[in-house]
């Protein structure tokens, strides 16, 4: 049930996330999200998607709701927020978990 990447482990069971074996306290939001992207690990998920699957909109609309939580995700678990290394966007497209 852990899964990890660079410093960063995850309890899916637990929902417990840990960074240089620290506790990372998430929202309920964040770590869904974060659940999502590790169970689409190295995969390009586009902001739809991540709308549809992870907050349940059935009707999309323009909205920077899923930029704004990876942006809390990586300052929570990014060495260097501002050049991800593991959550990083792949342009048009939307975004992608690496590791």
């Amino acid at each position: 049930d852990e899964l990890t990447f660079g410093d960063v482990t995850v309890n899916i069971r637990q929902r417990l996330v840990r960074r240089n074996g620290r506790r990372v306290p998430l929202s309920a939001r964040e770590f869904g999200l974060l659940r999502y992207l590790l169970a689409h690990r190295n995969e390009i998920v586009s902001r739809e998607q991540l709308l549809r699957d992870v907050w349940g909109y059935n009707q999309l609309s323009v909205t920077r709701t899923v930029d704004n939580y990876i942006a809390k995700l990586r300052t929570q678990l990014e060495p260097s927020p501002h050049e991800p290394q593991y959550i990083v966007t792949v342009h048009g497209s939307g975004y992608q978990l690496i590791g």
